[in-house]
Protein backbone atom coordinates (compact mmCIF):
# COMPACT_ATOMS: atom_id res chain seq x y z
CA UNK A 1 0.00 0.00 0.00
CA UNK A 2 1.11 3.17 -0.61
CA UNK A 3 0.82 7.19 0.23
CA UNK A 4 2.31 10.18 -1.30
CA UNK A 5 3.57 13.50 -0.63
CA UNK A 6 2.25 15.81 -3.43
CA UNK A 7 3.66 19.23 -3.40
CA UNK A 8 1.74 21.82 -5.58
CA UNK A 9 2.05 25.61 -6.20
CA UNK A 10 4.81 25.78 -3.40
CA UNK A 11 2.86 23.59 -0.96
CA UNK A 12 4.00 20.19 0.65
CA UNK A 13 0.44 18.04 1.45
CA UNK A 14 0.25 15.30 3.34
CA UNK A 15 -3.00 13.12 2.58
CA UNK A 16 -3.70 9.61 3.27
CA UNK A 17 -5.16 8.17 6.71
CA UNK A 18 -3.85 10.18 9.05
CA UNK A 19 -5.07 13.39 7.96
CA UNK A 20 -3.75 16.19 6.54
CA UNK A 21 -1.13 19.29 6.92
CA UNK A 22 0.09 21.30 4.80
CA UNK A 23 3.96 23.40 4.91
CA UNK A 24 4.28 26.12 2.60
CA UNK A 25 7.61 26.08 0.73
CA UNK A 26 9.27 29.09 -1.08
CA UNK A 27 11.25 29.09 -4.15
CA UNK A 28 10.44 25.35 -5.19
CA UNK A 29 12.50 24.77 -8.42
CA UNK A 30 9.55 23.32 -9.68
CA UNK A 31 5.33 23.31 -9.16
CA UNK A 32 4.24 19.51 -8.57
CA UNK A 33 6.43 16.42 -7.52
CA UNK A 34 5.14 13.04 -6.14
CA UNK A 35 7.17 11.29 -3.53
CA UNK A 36 5.95 7.89 -2.90
CA UNK A 37 6.61 5.75 0.13
CA UNK A 38 5.92 1.39 0.79
CA UNK A 39 3.81 1.51 3.99
CA UNK A 40 3.07 -1.81 3.98
CA UNK A 41 4.20 -4.30 7.51
CA UNK A 42 4.60 -1.16 9.47
CA UNK A 43 2.86 -0.27 12.37
CA UNK A 44 1.56 3.26 12.62
CA UNK A 45 4.05 4.64 14.78
CA UNK A 46 6.66 3.69 12.39
CA UNK A 47 4.01 4.88 9.76
CA UNK A 48 4.13 8.62 11.32
CA UNK A 49 7.82 8.73 11.99
CA UNK A 50 8.48 7.97 8.08
CA UNK A 51 6.30 10.35 6.90
CA UNK A 52 7.99 13.02 9.57
CA UNK A 53 11.02 12.34 8.69
CA UNK A 54 10.40 12.59 4.59
CA UNK A 55 8.85 16.41 5.76
CA UNK A 56 12.15 16.86 6.66
CA UNK A 57 14.00 15.89 3.87
CA UNK A 58 11.81 17.45 1.48
CA UNK A 59 11.79 20.52 3.17
CA UNK A 60 15.52 20.54 3.35
CA UNK A 61 15.70 19.19 -0.39
CA UNK A 62 13.35 21.95 -2.34
CA UNK A 63 14.61 24.81 -0.66
CA UNK A 64 16.85 26.57 -3.22
CA UNK A 65 17.36 29.18 -0.88
CA UNK A 66 18.70 26.15 2.07
CA UNK A 67 21.75 26.61 3.87
CA UNK A 68 23.25 23.75 5.27
CA UNK A 69 21.67 23.08 8.91
CA UNK A 70 22.75 20.85 11.38
CA UNK A 71 22.24 21.78 15.23
CA UNK A 72 24.62 22.09 17.39
CA UNK A 73 24.67 20.89 20.62
CA UNK A 74 24.27 23.89 22.09
CA UNK A 75 21.50 25.21 19.47
CA UNK A 76 19.36 22.10 20.92
CA UNK A 77 20.66 23.41 24.66
CA UNK A 78 18.70 27.18 23.85
CA UNK A 79 15.77 25.41 23.22
CA UNK A 80 15.42 22.95 25.46
CA UNK A 81 15.97 25.88 28.31
CA UNK A 82 13.56 27.90 26.97
CA UNK A 83 10.85 24.69 26.73
CA UNK A 84 11.54 24.22 30.96
CA UNK A 85 10.20 27.69 31.23
CA UNK A 86 7.19 27.44 29.56
CA UNK A 87 5.69 25.22 32.41
CA UNK A 88 4.02 23.05 29.65
CA UNK A 89 4.42 19.14 30.98
CA UNK A 90 6.98 17.26 28.78
CA UNK A 91 5.69 14.70 26.82
CA UNK A 92 8.16 13.35 24.29
CA UNK A 93 11.06 15.03 22.16
CA UNK A 94 12.14 14.23 18.55
CA UNK A 95 15.41 14.26 16.21
CA UNK A 96 14.78 13.51 13.23
CA UNK A 97 17.82 13.67 10.32
CA UNK A 98 18.71 12.59 6.89
CA UNK A 99 21.86 12.42 4.83
CA UNK A 100 22.49 11.66 0.87
CA UNK A 101 24.36 8.22 1.10
CA UNK A 102 25.85 7.95 -2.61
CA UNK A 103 24.44 8.22 -6.27
CA UNK A 104 23.71 4.61 -6.46
CA UNK A 105 21.28 2.25 -6.74
CA UNK A 106 22.35 0.49 -3.27
CA UNK A 107 22.26 -2.91 -3.03
CA UNK A 108 21.01 -4.48 -0.02
CA UNK A 109 24.44 -6.40 1.35
CA UNK A 110 26.26 -2.55 1.18
CA UNK A 111 22.84 -1.25 2.86
CA UNK A 112 23.13 -4.07 5.46
CA UNK A 113 26.24 -2.98 6.24
CA UNK A 114 25.29 1.00 6.67
CA UNK A 115 22.77 0.35 9.30
CA UNK A 116 24.90 -2.04 11.17
CA UNK A 117 27.34 0.12 11.11
CA UNK A 118 24.82 3.02 12.63
CA UNK A 119 23.36 1.23 15.06
CA UNK A 120 26.85 0.55 16.33
CA UNK A 121 27.04 4.26 16.31
CA UNK A 122 23.93 4.82 18.35
CA UNK A 123 24.54 2.42 21.07
CA UNK A 124 21.45 0.26 20.89
CA UNK A 125 21.31 -3.38 21.67
CA UNK A 126 21.11 -4.93 17.58
CA UNK A 127 19.09 -7.92 19.58
CA UNK A 128 16.07 -6.18 19.61
CA UNK A 129 16.18 -4.67 16.36
CA UNK A 130 13.53 -5.26 14.02
CA UNK A 131 14.38 -5.32 10.32
CA UNK A 132 11.89 -5.21 7.30
CA UNK A 133 13.04 -4.50 3.44
CA UNK A 134 11.26 -3.91 0.05
CA UNK A 135 13.02 -4.31 -3.14
CA UNK A 136 11.22 -3.63 -6.58
CA UNK A 137 12.82 -2.55 -9.91
CA UNK A 138 13.57 0.97 -9.42
CA UNK A 139 13.38 1.34 -5.29
CA UNK A 140 14.78 -0.18 -2.32
CA UNK A 141 14.46 0.40 1.54
CA UNK A 142 15.70 -1.28 4.44
CA UNK A 143 14.10 -0.58 7.85
CA UNK A 144 15.53 -1.23 11.00
CA UNK A 145 13.53 -0.34 14.05
CA UNK A 146 14.55 -0.16 17.71
CA UNK A 147 11.59 -0.10 20.17
CA UNK A 148 13.00 0.22 24.02
CA UNK A 149 11.01 1.51 26.98
CA UNK A 150 12.37 5.11 26.81
CA UNK A 151 13.03 5.50 23.10
CA UNK A 152 12.25 4.22 19.65
CA UNK A 153 14.11 4.60 16.93
CA UNK A 154 13.86 4.36 12.99
CA UNK A 155 16.84 3.77 11.01
CA UNK A 156 15.65 4.01 6.72
CA UNK A 157 18.00 3.79 3.86
CA UNK A 158 16.14 4.43 0.81
CA UNK A 159 17.91 3.98 -2.53
CA UNK A 160 16.34 5.07 -5.77
CA UNK A 161 17.08 4.45 -9.81
CA UNK A 162 15.58 6.25 -11.81
CA UNK A 163 16.15 7.92 -15.94
CA UNK A 164 17.29 11.17 -14.28
CA UNK A 165 19.81 10.08 -11.52
CA UNK A 166 20.14 7.55 -8.72
CA UNK A 167 20.11 8.76 -5.46
CA UNK A 168 20.22 6.57 -1.90
CA UNK A 169 19.43 8.48 1.61
CA UNK A 170 19.86 7.39 5.34
CA UNK A 171 16.79 8.83 7.33
CA UNK A 172 17.44 8.15 11.60
CA UNK A 173 14.33 9.14 13.16
CA UNK A 174 14.06 8.82 17.19
CA UNK A 175 11.26 9.40 19.98
CA UNK A 176 12.13 10.52 23.64
CA UNK A 177 9.42 9.06 25.12
CA UNK A 178 8.27 8.47 28.96
CA UNK A 179 10.33 10.83 30.43
CA UNK A 180 13.06 10.10 28.95
CA UNK A 181 15.07 13.89 28.74
CA UNK A 182 18.77 13.65 27.25
CA UNK A 183 17.88 15.31 24.37
CA UNK A 184 21.55 17.08 23.99
CA UNK A 185 23.06 13.45 24.02
CA UNK A 186 20.40 12.06 21.47
CA UNK A 187 21.30 14.87 19.20
CA UNK A 188 24.91 14.37 19.53
CA UNK A 189 24.74 10.53 18.28
CA UNK A 190 22.85 10.98 15.83
CA UNK A 191 25.64 13.22 14.15
CA UNK A 192 28.00 10.91 15.47
CA UNK A 193 26.72 8.29 13.66
CA UNK A 194 26.40 10.19 10.28
CA UNK A 195 30.11 11.41 10.90
CA UNK A 196 30.82 7.80 11.29
CA UNK A 197 30.09 7.65 7.59
CA UNK A 198 32.05 10.67 6.43
CA UNK A 199 28.18 12.35 6.45
CA UNK A 200 27.04 15.61 7.75
CA UNK A 201 23.59 15.00 8.24
CA UNK A 202 20.49 17.98 8.17
CA UNK A 203 18.77 17.33 11.53
CA UNK A 204 15.79 18.89 13.13
CA UNK A 205 15.19 18.94 16.98
CA UNK A 206 11.61 19.13 18.55
CA UNK A 207 10.07 19.18 22.31
CA UNK A 208 6.52 18.28 22.50
CA UNK A 209 4.38 19.22 26.06
CA UNK A 210 1.13 19.90 27.06
CA UNK A 211 -1.48 21.85 29.60
CA UNK A 212 -4.23 21.06 31.35
CA UNK A 213 -7.57 21.82 29.36
CA UNK A 214 -7.76 24.58 26.71
CA UNK A 215 -5.80 27.94 27.38
CA UNK A 216 -7.36 31.25 26.36
CA UNK A 217 -5.97 33.32 24.65
CA UNK A 218 -4.43 35.39 26.86
CA UNK A 219 -2.49 33.16 28.31
CA UNK A 220 -1.13 31.35 24.67
CA UNK A 221 -0.16 34.80 23.76
CA UNK A 222 1.75 35.10 27.24
CA UNK A 223 3.35 31.66 26.73
CA UNK A 224 4.64 32.75 23.13
CA UNK A 225 6.38 36.05 24.28
CA UNK A 226 8.19 34.19 26.87
CA UNK A 227 9.86 31.82 24.49
CA UNK A 228 10.60 34.44 22.31
CA UNK A 229 12.05 36.28 25.03
CA UNK A 230 13.96 33.86 26.62
CA UNK A 231 15.43 33.21 23.45
CA UNK A 232 15.78 36.45 22.06
CA UNK A 233 14.12 35.61 19.00
CA UNK A 234 12.67 37.72 16.04
CA UNK A 235 9.13 36.74 14.77
CA UNK A 236 9.89 36.31 10.80
CA UNK A 237 6.45 34.61 10.07
CA UNK A 238 3.36 33.26 12.06
CA UNK A 239 -0.43 31.84 11.48
CA UNK A 240 -3.18 32.49 14.60
CA UNK A 241 -6.47 30.91 13.74
CA UNK A 242 -9.08 29.28 16.03
CA UNK A 243 -7.22 25.72 16.34
CA UNK A 244 -3.37 26.74 16.13
CA UNK A 245 -0.85 29.51 16.75
CA UNK A 246 2.19 29.21 15.24
CA UNK A 247 5.60 31.64 14.92
CA UNK A 248 8.67 30.76 13.14
CA UNK A 249 11.75 33.15 14.06
CA UNK A 250 15.42 34.02 14.19
CA UNK A 251 17.71 34.00 16.83
CA UNK A 252 21.38 34.82 17.45
CA UNK A 253 21.32 32.62 20.10
CA UNK A 254 20.98 29.61 17.82
CA UNK A 255 24.12 29.20 15.45
CA UNK A 256 22.60 27.52 12.05
CA UNK A 257 19.90 28.12 10.44
CA UNK A 258 17.76 27.95 6.75
CA UNK A 259 16.80 30.87 4.57
CA UNK A 260 13.36 30.90 2.85
CA UNK A 261 13.20 33.53 0.20
CA UNK A 262 14.98 36.12 2.23
CA UNK A 263 14.49 35.49 5.71
CA UNK A 264 16.79 33.22 8.16
CA UNK A 265 14.84 30.80 10.45
CA UNK A 266 15.82 28.70 13.33
CA UNK A 267 12.92 28.32 15.69
CA UNK A 268 9.70 27.34 15.61
CA UNK A 269 7.13 27.31 18.33
CA UNK A 270 3.37 25.88 17.83
CA UNK A 271 0.62 26.04 20.23
CA UNK A 272 -2.85 23.69 19.66
CA UNK A 273 -5.87 22.05 21.60
CA UNK A 274 -6.63 19.08 21.00
CA UNK A 275 -10.34 17.97 22.46
CA UNK A 276 -9.53 14.57 21.54
CA UNK A 277 -7.79 14.82 25.46
CA UNK A 278 -8.76 18.01 26.34
CA UNK A 279 -4.92 19.29 26.50
CA UNK A 280 -3.25 22.10 24.99
CA UNK A 281 0.00 20.88 22.73
CA UNK A 282 3.33 22.87 22.70
CA UNK A 283 6.13 22.20 19.92
CA UNK A 284 9.03 23.90 20.44
CA UNK A 285 12.02 22.89 17.47
CA UNK A 286 14.90 24.21 15.85
CA UNK A 287 15.48 25.06 12.78
CA UNK A 288 11.20 23.77 12.33
CA UNK A 289 8.92 21.71 13.67
CA UNK A 290 8.94 18.31 11.56
CA UNK A 291 6.17 16.33 13.02
CA UNK A 292 3.01 16.93 12.49
CA UNK A 293 1.13 19.45 14.85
Amino acid sequence: MYKYIKIVNNYIRLGGTYGEFIIPLVNLPYDTAHFYFDFGGMNMFNKLSLIAVTIVVVVFMLNSQMDAFSAKGNDVSVIEEAFSKTGASYQYANINGWAKLNSDFTPFSQMNKIVENLIKSLEIDDKVVKVSKLDQSNFRQYDAEYDAKDKKISIVVQSVKNDAANETYILIDEYLLHGNKDVVNEDEKIKKAYSSLSLTPEIATCFVGTYDGKLNNGKISSILEEVMKDTDASKVEGLNDENLVSISAHTNKIKEYIEIGSEKINLNVAVRYSSYDDKTYIWLATPVIAIEY
